[in-house]
């Protein structure tokens, strides 16, 4: 009895063509970033800046709260 590529576990069988390279796949070319994907991009950013601007904002907020906090206490120590 012949032992036979296809009787082994774990052998494949190559084909003829892909061994001659006659089976070759074209290569994928990358289209390049298109309009859509700028504005998607510039989307993300605008995003990012917002939420910058909020968290500013925000920061501003509790900075004015610390303001008035200390202009009290201030006031208290020159009083008293």
């Amino acid at each position: 009895m012949e032992l036979r590529n296809d009787d082994v576990p774990g052998v494949s069988q190559t084909s003829a063509s892909v061994m001659n390279g006659e089976d070759r796949r074209q290569p994928v070319r990358r289209r390049p970033a298109g309009p859509a994907i700028r504005v998607r991009e510039i989307d993300c950013m605008l995003a990012d800046i917002q939420m910058q601007i909020q968290r500013l904002r925000g920061e501003r907020t509790h900075l004015g709260l610390v303001r008035e906090e200390l202009a009290r206490t201030g006031a208290k120590r020159r009083t008293g």
